[in-house]
């Protein structure tokens, strides 16, 4: 099959199906992150990827924390995609963490989860695997991971036509910059990536507005990694994100 006609392909998939990132706890892009929701506090998020030609599908989601303790976390969630190419788009994710430090200083955070589960064949049933170790440090927060998809094959089929499911995941985030301004309280970088010719590989940067301790917006530009599937799909391999993201602590 010549080269440009298995990106076609593979490109047609990717846009039937509407692709978007899922939202479980994550940095940009990626849930190559060990941070997990607190529990029954819910989290509301609204994401877009927008491009001069294109646009991903907007992701509303919902995720909270259900386990009651301080040395095992976990979080539960679902997604909306819409507008919907499709008559379903709906996800779900979950992820369980062993905090850091839990057994000595030196210990990271280890998380393991699913994100970007559908129920609807080849169409979103990317189910997306993975597995993160998280440290903090006086420069910012570093993890590093690995995932797998266990889903369709047709959705893990890149621009040259070859199933490509899995790969590495990193991601650094600093510490807080205090900026103590009414209607500003802090501002975050953050960066993450995920290796892999494939719809899940990318680069990512970002800048998080702290509006309050509750209620943030992080902006920032995502570079795909197969840019002929996404060049072929939404006519840019390059998308900004805005993701505007919301806690309920009913629990104070």
């Amino acid at each position: 099959m010549k080269e440009s006609l298995k990106a076609a392909v593979a490109a047609a998939a990717l846009a039937a199906a509407g692709v978007a990132s899922a939202t479980p706890s994550t940095v940009v892009w990626t849930p190559a992150t060990t941070y997990t929701q607190p529990y029954l506090v819910p989290h509301v998020t609204y994401d877009t990827y927008v491009a001069e030609k294109g646009m991903l599908q907007n992701t509303y989601g919902l995720t909270m924390g259900f386990i009651p303790s301080d040395k095992i976390q976990g979080e539960v969630g679902f997604d909306v995609f819409y507008p919907g190419y499709t008559k379903d788009f709906f996800q779900l994710n979950g992820k369980l963490t062993a905090v850091e430090n839990l057994i000595g200083g030196w210990s990271p955070a280890l998380s393991v989860g699913i994100a970007n589960a559908g129920f609807e064949k080849d169409i979103s049933d990317y189910d997306l695997l993975h597995a993160d170790l998280g440290k903090t440090f006086p420069i910012g927060t570093i993890a590093v991971g690995g995932y797998y998809g266990a889903g369709s094959k047709l959705l893990w089929t890149n621009s040259e036509g070859k199933e490509e499911k899995s790969g590495f995941m990193a991601s650094y985030t600093s510490p807080d910059i205090k900026v103590g301004l009414p209607g500003l309280e802090k501002i975050v970088v953050a960066a993450d990536y995920a290796s892999g010719k494939n719809w899940f590989g990318a680069v990512a940067g970002a800048i998080v507005f702290y509006f309050n301790s509750n209620i943030d917006l992080l902006t920032g530009p995502v570079w795909f990694t197969d840019k002929d599937l996404y060049k072929t799909a939404y006519g840019s391999d390059f998308m900004w994100t805005f993701q505007l993201d919301v806690d309920i602590p009913f629990k104070t």
